[in-house]
């Protein structure tokens, strides 16, 4: 990719990605408390403190991302694909940071 090609659809695709992570993180974190049968604030407070957790919810989070990449390659939408591709990218580096700093 040529960073000349920029246009507004990479910028909608790399914040929906980033948004997307987000709201997924929080669904994450709750579908990790009920699977544990903590509560929510506890393991919200391990995804806050412990870097291992925040790799781990972070890389399942990312999978909310999969809808946006398939959906915008069905309608052809590729500057928003790869928008979401790079946000995609930009969690892995997130990841790796939490995982071995």
């Amino acid at each position: 990719m040529n960073l000349r090609n920029w246009s507004k659809g990479h910028t909608y695709g790399i914040l929906l990605g980033i948004l997307t992570t987000i709201v997924c993180s929080f669904i994450v974190i709750g579908i990790l408390a009920w699977q544990d049968g903590i509560p929510y604030r506890v393991t919200f407070d391990r995804f806050t403190y412990l870097h291992v957790q925040t790799a781990k919810v972070i890389s399942l989070a990312s999978i909310g991302n999969l809808i946006w990449f398939h959906t915008f390659l069905r309608k052809e939408k590729w500057p928003l694909a790869m928008g979401v591709i790079l946000a995609t990218v930009l969690n892995l580096i997130v990841i790796l940071y939490f995982k071995f700093i």
